[in-house]
């Protein structure tokens, strides 16, 4: 049959394309709503929404059981209210009744009072007129009084009716009250309960009404839930924390609580995640804490990808293989390789501490980072790698410009090789004898740069004698006992067992070994060396850490006798170091060919002899291992860190790690840092490299503590930036920034308690009120002048004990100027100079005072200048003579106010202070003196008094020639390392200030 169509394709065949891609486009269509609507978090809301029905109906029983019998009581008075107020119904009907006629006359009588008083105005113009101008006419003196007295008629009657009106409002106001007091009464102890209840109905469909329940249905539709949906993106914009998109900084916009719904809300504090409980509210989140959420958001501190809305897109990062093989299997995990800032692990977290908080290791809340800055000083990463974001204050090394007069050759050779032979928890990192050295080839190289190390550090140098006399010698128990209470343990130990020295898992413990452990120092240095040493740190070493001590030269002896009397038998028993003589020329050809042809480097080393060529390779393995980071040591004076920059490491993208051929490890950031931390050399494992291009990162062997520590403190080194608002250091100044690295640097808080930290040597000395004082409230309590004056020449304070301020020589005083404003800047002070504290002798203060001084008997424990105390030695209490030198008047108050508050544990007391009824009582005058008597118990007034008398005291400021030749003379026998010994009588209360 013919066709007579003109068109190209069948168009029954292209009606059923058409009708199957309709379909296609339809099911594409519900599918694009269903999937945008069908976000994971939305999930979680609902999921959340039912756990805030069940702890929200939990609680409103919970509620109702408690208020269940005082509810009763309430209604009862409030029904009992309503019965009054229904009895007193007429009542109110009438005084209503009343009020509305009165309300009615007083509207008629103050319209009369306006409208005549408008009168009287006009006759008053009229009157003034007549007074000022001449008038012809009538006067109208007559009539404008008869108006006033009309006017003042009209006033009172309406004032009558306005009274009137009062009191019945009242009245009414009156009965009135009688229902709404009981039932605000009762709605004040529903309250809670009404809310619980409230919020309840908003949540559970089932207690809403039909309208609500529709509504709340229909809000969260495709398209209608651009009104007011239930389920939403949560988000915070946090203005003052921004990250870069190409060429600009945007503020990030956290929508992480579209998850962790249950985030700042203590009742789901069991709750799983997400919907837990921040685990630490009163430091994060809530608005009351330092860290309220909406200035600060989340990723702030957790990172990760801040816009996310899932678990994926968010960026998380698992804590453990378990929980990473976890989120594999519920959540279909993996890293986010678009993301360059994933979440940290939250053992990390506390690296982001750092951006807002830069520039101190002693953040309260903040342990691991603290510890992990510590341990960045004091293990000395900064000597290879150069950090702005962390600078170091000194090398965390000896000086080895004099290392003949200390140590032998066949020493430092055994010591560098392994310093774990010679002391198991030395700070000193192992460079050989690691995993990459372990061939024989280049164990023959190490031989060789270990013999060269040694002769080029000893090269030039007179060989000293090695002198054990025992002129150098004193008694060692005295030594020993000296050892514990004078100071040193303040920042040394002295323990064989690596059992029982500190654990460094935490900064308290790592104050405790901020100096090396003294053992086996009788296999180390000499006699005369060490006696010399704990004389005068400064004169083998001007910029050593370690202080003066000012012992008397037979105090030297014994604790050199001491320390010497320890030795290390297994490191004296090991072979003395040696090397092939061929390796040395091999070695030396290496060398030479890295920086000539290989011609001129045999022609070079032709011409070297043995010696020549140990100290070629001595100064070479120096510089390649870098060794002088650490050290001061002669010709590397100008030499540069050897290590690669960690000034942002933490930001650096993972890609720029290099992980070797060691694909075992998770390779992120914080995995590769960690396995660098515990195995420096592990990236060489499998690779075929030259001795010399081996990895050289020393091992420390640190702990899995330490090794999370530093690995968070490297992670807070980054390029990621807060706002100026955000930044807590910023209104610190500059001074207390330095003094507070000070403080850490000489490990002040290895004796002193400071910011609640420290004091460690009390566990040495026994009770705390024979250790070093608590500092506190130094920046409050000293006089900045006498300060610097006693920091620069330490004196005695308390007399009754052996512990001694040491003496910094090595401290300038621009950097104790520094330490006084850090102690100032933590109590609020900012006055550098006091003027004279002045007072009258004849003022009615200053007589009560000295009446108390009466009463309190200072003088059994208290120096009067060169005045002994009647008391026992054991209770000698600082010299009151001193006082005003040495405090500031404000803290004296203070302090006599109520010494446990500012030293608790002190056993000062506060002064006896009468009362009124005290003074008033019979004989009172007679007893407390008339100048108390005035002060009719002025409790400031006779504080003051006293603190002006005691400031009166004059006599000898400096009593150390004293208190020295008494001791010297009867011994120093009371011991402070046990129990009280001696006796106080209830009646015989001192004053024992032992912490002034």
């Amino acid at each position: 049959m013919f066709k007579n169509d003109e068109r190209y394709w069948d168009i029954n065949l292209l009606n059923k394309w058409f009708a199957i891609s309709s379909i296609i486009f339809l099911v594409c269509t519900v599918w694009v709503f269903v999937d945008d609507n069908d976000d994971e978090f939305k999930d979680y809301q609902r999921e959340f929404r039912k756990m805030q029905i069940e702890v929200s109906q939990k609680k409103l029983e919970e509620q109702a059981s408690e208020v269940e019998k005082e509810r009763i009581v309430y209604e009862n008075a409030l029904a009992n209210a309503q019965k009054e107020f229904d009895s007193r119904n007429i009542e109110l009907e009438d005084l209503e009744r009343e009020l509305t006629l009165q309300e009615n006359m007083h509207y008629n009588q103050n319209m009369e009072y306006q409208s005549h008083k408008a009168n009287v105005d006009a006759l008053k113009y009229l009157v003034e007129a007549e007074n000022t101008h001449e008038s012809h006419g009538e006067s109208h003196k007559d009539e404008y009084v008869a108006a006033l007295d009309k006017l003042d008629t009209l006033r009172l009657n309406k004032e009558s009716t306005e009274i009137e009106m009062s009191s019945r409002r009242e009245r009414i106001k009156s009965i009135k009250s009688i229902v709404k007091n009981k039932q605000d009464e009762l709605d004040k102890y529903l309250k809670e309960a009404t809310l619980t209840a409230n919020k309840l109905s908003k949540l559970d469909r089932g207690r809403m009404t039909m309208a609500n329940k529709l509504g709340d249905i229909v809000r969260d539709l495709p398209i209608l839930d651009f009104l007011d949906p239930y389920y939403k993106v949560n988000q915070i914009v946090v203005a003052d924390v921004k990250y870069d998109v190409n060429f600009a900084s945007v503020p990030v916009v956290d929508r992480c609580t579209s998850c962790h719904l249950g985030i700042d809300n203590a009742d789901f504090s069991d709750a799983p995640q997400p919907y837990t409980t921040h685990p630490n509210l009163d430091l994060y989140i809530t608005s009351k804490s330092p860290h309220p959420m909406n200035n600060f958001g989340c990723t702030s501190c957790h990172a990760g990808r801040s816009r996310g809305t899932s678990f994926l897109s968010s960026s998380h990062t698992p804590n453990t293989p378990g929980e990473k093989q976890r989120w594999i299997e519920e959540h279909d995990w993996k890293v986010n390789h678009h993301w360059l800032t994933p979440m940290l692990p939250t053992k990390y977290t506390e690296a982001s501490c750092f951006k807002c908080h830069s520039n101190t290791s002693d953040l309260a809340g903040g342990e691991k980072i603290n510890l992990g800055l510590t341990l960045v000083d004091q293990a000395g990463c900064n000597g290879c790698h150069h950090n702005e974001n962390w600078r170091s204050l000194a090398k965390a090394g000896p000086n080895l410009k004099k290392i003949n007069e200390k140590l032998t050759k066949d020493w430092v050779s055994k010591w560098v090789k392994n310093p774990r032979h010679f002391r198991y928890n030395t700070r000193m990192p192992a460079i050989f004898e690691q995993p990459n050295q372990e061939s024989p080839e280049i164990t023959a190289y190490n031989n060789v740069e270990i013999a060269g190390i040694t002769e080029y550090l000893f090269n030039g140098k007179e060989k000293q004698k090695v002198r054990n006399s025992r002129r150098f010698l004193g008694d060692p128990v005295k030594g020993e006992k000296l050892f514990n209470t004078v100071g040193c343990m303040g920042c040394h130990i002295s323990e064989d067992n690596p059992e029982n020295a500190p654990h460094i898992n935490d900064y308290p413990n790592l104050t405790k070994v901020h100096g090396p452990n003294l053992v086996g120092l009788g296999s180390k240095v000499s006699a005369e060396w060490l006696y010399g040493w704990l004389m005068d740190p400064q004169a083998y070493m001007p910029d050593t850490k370690m202080p003066n001590l000012r012992l008397e030269p037979q105090q030297a002896k014994d604790i050199s006798a001491y320390l010497l009397k320890n030795k290390n038998i297994t490191f004296d028993k090991l072979p003395a170091h040696d090397f092939n003589k061929e390796v040395l020329d091999e070695l030396t050809v290496n060398w030479l060919k890295k920086s000539n042809p290989e011609k001129f480097a045999l022609a070079k080393a032709e011409k070297m002899d043995d010696q020549q060529k140990l100290n070629f390779i001595g100064e070479k393995s120096i510089r390649h291992y870098g060794c002088f980071g650490c050290h001061n040591i002669d010709g590397f004076d100008d030499a540069k860190p050897i290590g690669v920059e960690i000034t942002e490491e933490g930001s650096k993208p993972v890609g720029k790690f290099d992980f070797g051929l060691f694909h075992d490890i998770d390779h992120t950031v914080h995995s590769w840092i960690e396995n660098k931390l515990r195995t420096p050399r592990i990236y060489d494992r499998g690779k075929e490299s030259n001795h010399l291009d081996l990895l050289k990162m020393p091992n420390f062997y640190f702990s899995e503590e330490e090794i999370e520590a530093i690995t968070t403190a490297v992670l807070a080194f980054n390029s990621n930036k807060v706002g100026e608002n955000l930044k807590a250091y910023k209104k610190a100044p500059e001074l207390y920034k330095k003094g507070h690295r000070l403080v850490k640097q000489y490990n002040c808080q290895g004796c002193h308690l400071i910011e609640n930290r420290g004091g460690q040597l009390v566990e040495h000395i026994g009770l705390p009120e024979y250790g070093p004082p608590n500092l506190n409230s130094e920046g409050r309590k000293a006089n900045p002048d006498w300060l610097l004056t006693f920091f620069n020449n330490p004196s005695i304070i308390r007399p009754n004990l052996q512990v001694r301020m040491p003496s910094f020589h090595q401290i300038s005083d621009e950097d104790w100027d520094a330490i006084i404003a850090y102690f100032q800047h933590l109590d609020g002070e900012k006055i550098n100079y006091r003027a004279e504290h002045k007072f009258d002798q004849s003022s009615t203060e200053f007589l009560a005072g000295m009446k108390l001084h009466e009463f309190g008997e200072c003088n059994k424990c208290h120096f009067y200048g060169e005045e002994f105390p009647s008391g026992e030695p054991a209770t000698w209490a600082p010299n009151l003579a001193l006082t005003k030198e040495r405090l500031n008047p404000d803290w004296v108050t203070e302090w006599l106010r109520n010494p446990q508050v500012i030293m608790p544990g002190t056993k000062m007391p506060a002064p006896y202070l009468p009362d009124q009824e005290t003074l008033a009582a019979d004989g009172g005058r007679e007893i407390m003196g008339d100048a108390l008597v005035k002060l009719d118990g002025d409790t400031t007034a006779m504080l003051d008094g006293l603190r002006d008398y005691i400031w009166d005291i004059k006599g000898e400021t400096n009593i150390d020639k004293l208190i020295k030749n008494y001791f010297d003379r009867n011994g120093y026998d009371f011991d402070i390392a046990g129990e009280d010994n001696y006796e106080e009588d209830e009646e015989d209360e001192g004053w024992d200030d032992d912490d002034w």
